[in-house]
This record gives structure tokens, C-alpha cells and sequence, in this order.
């Protein structure tokens, strides 16, 4: 069990992380893919599911579950704005790494295309500086977004 925190721990926590993809997809889109859970496992490396809890259309409030690397999450929806932004606290994980998690994606159209920036901010349980391999942190989350982010357009280009 994480700790509950809201929006504003992304400008109190320990470490925070940013990174930045150009997507060659329309706007609505890339949200479109963001916000249907069950369409992650199709173009984010390491998720092997992800879905709402409940029957109505998602939103602040709602709760998001997904597996990934093999690792449980729980999330909660901090912020749905369609085609803006939307963020989520991590409640519980089979294998933390933080004692607080705090993830925004913030969408804005640029050119024929989407600017997707995700911040990452988390207490963590370790500082979080370099990967078993020696890679910088920051430098294995750019490299896995910008992985994610050609996953999602090679994804969309497949008529999703």
C-alpha cells in the first residue's frame, strides 16, 4: 500500500522525472489509446494488461489495475481532461518502488502530430538513480517512452 497523495505531490516530491515524445498521430487519437486501458498491452513495452474497475466510462475517481512486467498495480484517477491531461496516484503494488507515485500526461497538438509529456514523480524507497545496468534512470524512462510512444503510433497506424 502506497501513501494517498493528490495532485500537488508532483510539486513536493523526492524525485521527478519528465519526459517528452512527438507522436505522428491526430491528438484525439493518441487520448483515445491513453484512455482505453485494454489498448496499453497493444503498445506499451512490459504491459500484459490493463482495465477499469466498474461499469460506467472512466474518470477522476476511477480505478485502473494492470499488470506489468509482472508486477500488480492499483490505480486511482486523479484527473480526466479528454485530450489535455490526466493523472494517476499508485495505490498498491506487488513490488513497489516508492512509498508515493504520482504519473501526469499532459497532450497538446503540435504540427500533424501530438506532444505527449509524462512526469513521474514517486517518494521512493531507493533514490532512484541508476538501472542493474549502469543506464541513468532518467535515461531508461526517456528510452521507454520513446519506445512506448512508436509502439502507440505503429499501434494507430494499424487502424485503432
Amino acid at each position: 500500500m502506497l501513501r494517498r497523495i493528490g495532485l500537488d505531490f508532483g510539486e513536493k516530491a523526492e524525485q521527478v522525472f519528465e519526459v517528452e515524445q512527438q507522436v505522428a498521430a491526430p491528438l484525439d487519437q493518441v487520448w483515445n489509446a491513453f484512455a482505453d486501458a485494454t489498448t496499453w498491452s497493444d503498445w506499451f513495452p512490459g504491459v500484459e494488461w490493463a482495465r477499469y474497475d466498474g461499469a460506467g466510462p472512466p474518470g477522476i475517481g476511477t480505478i485502473r489495475r494492470s499488470s506489468v512486467g509482472g508486477v500488480q498495480y492499483e490505480e486511482t484517477m486523479l484527473v480526466w481532461d479528454r485530450a489535455r491531461r490526466w493523472a494517476y496516484r499508485v495505490d498498491r503494488s506487488t513490488a513497489p518502488v516508492a512509498r508515493a507515485q504520482l504519473e501526469v500526461t499532459d497532450f497538446e497538438r503540435s504540427g500533424n502530430g501530438t506532444r505527449v509529456r509524462w512526469t513521474l514523480a514517486v517518494d521512493p524507497l531507493e533514490k532512484l538513480g541508476y538501472m542493474a545496468d549502469g543506464t541513468p534512470f532518467e535515461q531508461f524512462l526517456a528510452n521507454l517512452f520513446r519506445d512506448a510512444m512508436r509502439g502507440l503510433e505503429a499501434f494507430l497506424a494499424r487502424g485503432r
